[in-house]
């Protein structure tokens, strides 16, 4: 394959040499792709639009033997409204960042590219760290790393209770009788119920009805903190932009009244 065609979307963009840029394209038909786009940090390249982050565009690809070159792009959708706030732009970025991390280069993921392009269009009419969460526990679903927010990541028992032990390393919840019959201290967080039954339906839910759920600022920082960690422990990798986000959020003054769950 020497000069190929790929619907790719912009998820990492950085500066390489003197005027060019290093970008990890997300495509349909590929999946992750590292290319040099040449020369379009000059300020007369036609390329500039196809280089810009969250840009889905169809560019035309040279093969190489470690990087791809870009000879051409057509840009299709700049996502603007990504730019208009910082949460939205956060968010996006953390969106982009767990893609890359969560792939490799070589290997098609169709139904991550549509989930992807899907999630950084709704960010237009849902809050976007909404967004966010959802499109974070759906690609780990599909990834095969499904948490267990209902039932007790162990035995299969139903759970309930106010503040419930959630284990990346179980793969969900895991309940008291399990805990206390654990021939060692089973590591997690104490997370309330409630953001529990959120996560789960942001989980199994319709992206499209995403604009129907409701949630606190107490809720979101604790949803936020909590998908960020279960994915941070299955990759075994940080996700620095979440971090960054993450410390946007106001907790509000706790407006729930709930205490740290300790």
């Amino acid at each position: 394959m020497g000069v190929y065609h790929a619907d790719c979307i912009v998820i990492r963009s950085r500066e390489y040499g003197e005027a060019d840029r290093l970008l990890t394209l997300f495509s349909r038909e590929y999946g992750k792709i590292q290319a040099i786009a040449k020369g379009v940090r000059k300020p007369k390249s036609r390329q500039r639009a196809g280089a810009q982050l969250f840009t889905y565009a169809d560019y035309l690809l040279h093969k190489g033997k470690s990087l791809d070159t870009i000879n051409q792009t057509s840009p299709k959708e700049g996502f603007p409204h990504l730019w208009t706030d910082l949460e939205s732009t956060m968010s996006a970025t953390a969106i982009a960042e767990l893609l890359d991390l969560a792939t490799i280069p070589g290997q098609p993921h169709p139904e991550l590219f549509t989930l992807t392009f899907f999630s950084l269009f709704l960010m237009a009419s849902c809050e976007p760290a909404l967004v966010q969460c959802a499109y974070a526990l759906k690609l780990m679903n599909y990834l095969g790393y499904r948490p267990r927010f209902t039932e007790c990541a162990e035995c299969g028992q139903n759970v309930q209770g106010e503040r419930l032990l959630f284990s990346p390393e179980a793969g969900g919840v895991v309940c008291r009788q399990c805990q206390a019959q654990a021939s060692s201290p089973i590591l997690g967080r104490w997370i309330s119920g409630g953001s529990l039954g959120l996560m789960n339906r942001l989980l199994l839910g319709e992206l499209e009805k995403l604009d129907r759920l409701r949630w606190n600022q107490w809720s979101k920082k604790e949803i936020l903190d909590t998908v960020q960690y279960y994915c941070e422990q299955v990759l075994d990798k940080p996700l620095k932009t979440w971090s960054m986000g993450n410390r946007l959020v106001d907790v509000g003054g706790n407006q729930s009244g709930k205490d740290d769950g300790k």
